[in-house]
């Protein structure tokens, strides 16, 4: 015979009633199968647990040593399968979430406040990231789940944009354009301009050369950047002007003006959560989705 968590059940439950008929009716079995059960158990360990003859039963120091342990195991084992049951449940487990800088002044925050509500026990697993690096990793699976800009249509990555914020000239505050309502590409072209990579920071770059195409003449490039806060460091250190983001507006930097562009087309810029539609489902992540496609319509403003 070898023990099973259901022979420390019975166990248990007689050791606490001190009583068979009890014991039984507690375990919603009969008395007979109960009580051989507990003989085979004993015939197991080598030992009696009980000492019989008397009423009420007694335990034998054996059964005393092992009741002690049959509890801890007990508790134990219940608490592997609730954890097991509230991981099927998207309650537990660990959720990795990639973002890029841009998602850090407030949607971000709020997205993982509002899912932290109503999950507490998910372990969530931030990673800052670039959004072509976004990509990888989530068909490598090295990621659940990326806050980023929009890319390339990827065959399995599905996405939900979160917010669509307007772009805005950049320029240093005592910049003598820094008091304008509006900027329009011709007047820009002219000043020394901050890029963002065209590799790592491509959508940015697509922009700006969407802006730039209504002008004679392309601005001259003196910096590349990877980063909207590296390039935010650079207009606030005079280097440049640079087109950004409106959420630029929320990362503080000081000596840094924002001004509107005046455009025959309108210029935004999106955020979205991008997930491998391709993964086997797990509740944690599609709890995420949920929450941040309801929370669409009050996270916008946000930006």
């Amino acid at each position: 015979m070898n023990l099973e968590l259901r022979h420390l059940r019975y166990f248990v439950a007689l050791a606490e009633e001190l009583n068979f008929a009890r014991a039984a009716a507690r375990l919603n079995m009969t008395q007979p199968p109960l009580s051989q059960q507990i003989l085979q158990m004993e015939a197991e360990i080598g030992a009696a647990l009980f000492v019989r003859g008397r009423r009420p039963l007694r335990l034998t120091a054996a059964g005393l040593d092992l009741l002690e342990d049959a509890r801890r195991l007990l508790t134990h084992a219940d608490s592997v399968m609730d954890n097991a049951r509230r991981a099927a449940r998207g309650e537990r487990g660990t959720l990795v979430v990639a973002f890029i800088i841009g998602a850090l002044p407030r949607l971000l925050p709020n997205l993982l406040n509002r899912y932290r509500a109503q999950y507490p026990g998910v372990r969530i697993d931030l990673r800052e990231m670039v959004s072509p690096l976004q990509c990888e990793a989530l068909a490598s699976g090295e990621i659940d789940v990326g806050v980023m800009r929009p890319m390339e249509k990827q065959p399995a990555i599905r996405t939900l944009e979160l917010v669509r914020e307007e772009m805005l000239l950049a320029l240093p505050h005592s910049h003598t354009l820094a008091t304008r309502t509006f900027l329009n590409a011709e007047e820009v072209c002219h000043e020394p301009f901050i890029a963002f990579s065209n590799t790592s920071a491509r959508y940015f770059d697509d922009i700006a050369q969407r802006f730039f195409r209504q002008a004679s003449k392309l601005p001259e490039v003196v910096q590349v950047a990877n980063q909207l806060y590296t390039v935010l460091a650079l207009v606030a250190g005079g280097i440049g002007v640079a087109l950004v983001p409106e959420s630029a507006r929320h990362m503080a930097f000081p000596n840094v003006a924002f001004v509107r562009l005046a455009a025959d087309e309108a210029l935004h810029a999106s955020l979205v959560l991008g997930w491998n539609e391709l993964s086997p489902p797990e509740p944690v992540l599609e709890h995420f989705i949920a929450i941040a496609s309801a929370s669409m319509p009050s996270v916008q403003p946000l930006i």
